[in-house]
Parts: structure tokens; sequence; C-alpha cells
């Protein structure tokens, strides 16, 4: 869920090596640094996220998200009540681009 957050807001993945010696990009890691979770203005920059910028590549990447499985709205309730609020946020801006 926060990896849809992060392409939202721009946050490029961090990208890290695994057991395996492969490269692979986190969203989790970006999601958790200074510029998203750790930022204490992070209720400020959703509230003011200028929907009007998106992109038809952006929403492709979220919808392939929205589409998995196990992105549910139970799933971020059962994760904390701030995953259920990002959840809501996301599927908002996404409701958002369709509408206008």
């Amino acid at each position: 869920m926060l990896k849809a957050v992060c392409i939202l807001l721009e946050v490029e993945p961090i990208v890290k090596k695994n057991k395996k010696g492969d490269y692979k990009p986190s969203y989790w890691r970006a999601a958790i640094s200074e510029k998203v979770l750790g930022d204490p203005n992070l209720p400020q920059i959703l509230v003011s996220f200028d929907r009007n910028k998106l992109t038809t590549e952006i929403m492709g990447h979220v919808e392939d998200i929205l589409s998995e499985a196990d992105y549910t709205y139970e799933n971020a309730h059962f994760a904390s009540k701030a995953a259920t609020g990002l959840f809501r946020w996301v599927k908002a801006i996404r409701d958002y681009y369709y509408i206008f």
C-alpha cells in the first residue's frame, strides 16, 4: 500500500541489495524515510496534493497495485489505522482521476 503512496507522491524507491546479491527497488524503505512517513508534514502534503498533475503513466502504476489481491481495506485496517487512512487516500485519488 505504501508503494502506491510513494508513486503518487513521486518518491523514488530505494535500491537495496537482497540476499542473492541482486539489486531490488524497495518502496518500503522509501516510505519509511523522511520523504514519506518520516515527514512531519505528511498530513498537509496529502491534503494539498495536486490531483490535477496525475498522468496516465502514474495512474497505470497505481492501478497495477490496486488490482493486487492483497490490496484490500480489510488488510489495511488489520495493519493499522494509519494504513487504513492511506488506503482511503489512494482510493480517493484514483476515483478523482477517473471522475475529473
